[in-house]
């Protein structure tokens, strides 16, 4: 439920890795020189709690109902430096909220991560990447995507992802290619998937830390146990679904100022999805993404805004209406926050989520604020 993702590394790390290079692999890892004291490990843990409010819990276009609730939350981050020729980094993040209105078809989300990511320094530029990924889901959730015309529900389930890839740096040009396959589980009427695939992204550094980057991604998906369909929507006894989800991405990350207050991170996508049947679940998706950060002193504020649509060209909006199905999705949001002592921080968050749609059922629209403190160790 939360679109503020960890991004806080050490400060006392953070030089280093800007020495290294926005990637950490633009310096030879075995060049890398510790001041003289300084650990080769580095960790940190983030624990916060606060209250909120969420006005539209199950995201429901006709009878919306709100509660307030309470959340708590911790990140943990282990990072080793790059030293002889290689540098690991472990991250795990848990977040969870309790609707107080004990009336509401949900009480609870949640929401975990635990990832680990090992990079071995080849020599002349090249780095190997393994990582492995676990994550943890239960939240109220718009499925409609891959669902066809559904309206929200609590989703839950749980997955796995391992990525083996390569990285290369030329000056100041790089490039990374990386093979995935993820298994992921869910609670029914969702159906658990296989996914795999090839990633392959080319980018540049320049200027103060920043760079843009181009990103083309294909990852087939195969169903369990879900049917392809007719061009109606109906199921096909004794076949098997499949999508094949194509995506290109462009990314752009300035620092805006020589001190690093300002930080802007742009990102415009497209995907195409196709089904292995009539194509009923076929969609073209377009996004805009936007996120700008100021940290100065004590103080750090986040914007970010987020804008996508969904073109169903298959699909009609009900069997009674035959107009092609289309929907928007907007997500937008606000947070601060500012530091009282070395381990003691206060924030508070505001977020919004709007569906827009030609089919009246999808459309819905949700504020959340929250506030709260978070301790640092």
């Amino acid at each position: 439920m939360n679109l503020w993702k960890s991004q806080h590394l050490s400060a006392a790390i953070a030089p280093l890795l800007l020495v290294s290079g926005s990637r950490g692999s633009s310096l030879a890892a075995e060049k890398l020189e510790l001041p003289e004291g300084f650990p080769l490990w580095q960790e940190s843990v983030q624990v916060r709690v606060g209250i909120g409010y969420k006005d539209n819990v199950m995201l429901s276009s006709f009878d919306p109902q709100g509660s307030a609730f309470a959340l708590a939350s911790v990140d943990a981050m282990l990072f080793r430096l790059p030293w002889n020729n290689w540098q690991l980094s472990l991250m795990a993040m848990g977040r969870a909220a309790h609707y107080l209105d004990r009336s509401l078809d949900v009480d609870a989300e949640q929401d975990a991560m635990v990832s680990g990511e090992l990079a071995w320094f080849l020599g002349h530029g090249w780095k190997s990447l393994s990582t492995l990924h676990y994550t943890f889901i239960n939240q109220v959730m718009d499925v409609s995507t891959t669902y066809g015309a559904s309206v929200p529900q609590q989703v839950l389930g749980h997955g796995l992802t391992v990525k083996q890839g390569v990285h290369k740096d030329a000056g100041r040009w790089w490039a990374e290619l990386n093979l995935s396959g993820s298994r992921d589980f869910f609670r029914e009427p969702l159906d658990s998937y296989w996914q795999a695939g090839p990633q392959l992204t080319v980018g540049r550094y320049y200027g103060h830390g920043s760079e843009v980057s181009l990103t083309y991604q294909a990852v087939p998906l195969i169903y369990d146990s879900r049917e392809q369909t007719d061009s109606t929507g109906a199921p096909l006894a004794g076949t098997h679904l499949r999508y094949l989800p194509q995506t290109v991405e462009l990314s752009w990350q300035q620092q805006l100022d020589q001190a690093r207050r300002w930080r802007n991170t742009l990102r415009l996508s497209y995907e195409s999805s196709q089904d292995n049947g009539a194509g009923y679940y076929d969609y073209e998706q377009y996004r805009a993404g936007e996120q700008l950060r100021y940290r100065a002193g004590k103080w750090e504020v986040s914007a970010l805004a987020s804008v996508s649509y969904y073109d169903f060209p298959n699909q009609p909006v009900s069997l009674t209406d035959p107009r092609q199905r289309h929907r928007t999705s907007i997500r937008a949001g606000l947070r601060g926050e500012t530091s009282l002592s070395k381990h003691w921080r206060v924030f508070a968050t505001y977020e919004y989520e709007r569906s827009l749609s030609n089919w009246d059922v999808e459309q819905y629209e949700a504020n959340t604020v929250s506030g709260g403190v978070e301790f640092a160790f």
